[in-house]
């Protein structure tokens, strides 16, 4: 009988090969360090923390970059009106200025918009630095967004019952100046040199709703 050696010292009794080999305290095994590294590179820390990190940071990174795009357009669209170049415009620049931006609020809106920002005791002007945060809330909320295409050519079939496609100059003056919130004398005058054929006398609303949405755009 061989007795047991130095060479086979250590083997285990259920088969011999290395498979019974003991591994010393604090050893990593060759496979085992390289998989735990990708798996650290991959985020996979406890409660994926890491990988949420770095997803706030994207997010929040993307964020203060749209902010800070919309904060410039806002400057300069109430910079056309800033007339005195003293960070201050006309109350009634704001409906003005708030769609330069391509907003679309109603009057009702408006006048609450307006009321938020607005001093205490109206001065009958605004201060830039109280409309820039209500401003930037409004866009970042996709408030007064325009109404769809469909739904603008559904409101002027209602007023052309007889589903001619046009309207007749009169009737269009009478039904924006006369039914629900009515146009201005100005607004009126801007709607009909824009969207009157001075041949017919008549506004063809699907052609008029086409150049709206792709000014919008």
């Amino acid at each position: 009988m061989t007795p047991l050696g130095p060479k086979n010292a250590g083997l285990g009794s259920a088969g011999g090969g290395d498979r019974g080999a003991t591994v010393r305290p604090g050893a990593s095994s060759a496979r085992g360090v390289p998989r735990a590294s990708r798996r650290v590179r991959a985020g996979c820390l406890p409660g994926d923390r890491l990988r949420t990190k770095m997803a706030e940071e994207k997010d929040a990174e993307g964020t203060e970059a749209l902010v800070a795009e919309l904060h410039k357009k806002i400057k300069d669209a109430f910079e056309v009106f800033d007339h005195e170049s003293n960070n201050t415009v006309d109350v009634r620049e704001i409906g003005t200025i708030i769609r330069s931006l391509g907003c679309c609020p109603t009057e009702g809106e408006l006048h609450d918009f307006i009321a938020e920002i607005e001093e205490e005791e109206p001065t009958g002007y605004i201060r830039f630095e109280k409309f820039i945060p209500v401003m930037t809330r409004a866009l970042v909320e996709r408030r007064y967004r325009p109404a769809a295409e469909d739904i603008l050519l559904r409101a002027f079939e209602v007023l052309d019952p007889a589903k001619r496609g046009f309207l007749t100059k009169d009737e269009l003056v009478k039904y924006m100046t006369e039914e629900g919130e009515p146009f201005s004398q100005e607004e009126m005058e801007e709607m009909l040199s824009a969207a009157i054929d001075p041949e017919s006398n008549t506004i063809n609303y699907k052609d008029y709703i086409t150049m709206m949405v792709v000014d919008e755009n």
